[in-house]
């Protein structure tokens, strides 16, 4: 979190001499991007023991799972938004909130069921094959014009 008091008071200091152009709003918030990473990455650790682990899979499975759309689906949506605020300051206060009441709330809505943490495999349906139209299926249709 020190970085992230020091990056509040660089911006600062540099607002005052002059007001931060986009270019520099968009580098800071590709530095930020770094720092959320960390963040949710420490969220994600503390909320670990409490959190029913995924049974293990064969290690040569038809799909495998990819961890960084098991990582998104965990933390949520409405996580993530919280985390990302349209301006500079109000996204460091945003990382810079006490991290046990995101943990909690990351706890909290878990056990609901509504997160799938496995893909979802679709069965294979055999569509019934096309058979010539007859010819009395052909007269029945025909052209009237």
């Amino acid at each position: 979190m020190l970085w992230l008091a020091w990056f509040a008071a660089f911006l600062e200091q540099a607002g005052a001499i002059a007001p931060l152009s986009r270019q520099a709003e968009a580098i800071g918030h590709v530095w930020l991007n770094g720092i959320e990473r960390v963040v949710l990455s420490i969220v994600m650790l503390r909320a670990a023991p409490s959190v029913r682990a995924l049974r293990a899979r064969p290690i040569h499975s038809a799909r495998r799972r990819k961890d960084a759309s098991l990582r998104r689906a965990v933390i949520s949506a409405a996580l993530r938004r919280t985390l990302r605020p349209k301006t500079l300051q109000a996204r460091i206060k945003a990382l810079s909130q006490n991290l046990d009441h995101l943990v909690a709330r990351l706890v909290k809505r878990l056990p609901r069921g509504l997160t799938r943490r496995r893909a979802i495999k679709a069965r294979r349906t055999l569509a019934p094959a096309l058979t010539a139209p007859s010819g009395a299926c052909l007269a029945s249709v025909a052209d009237t014009s």
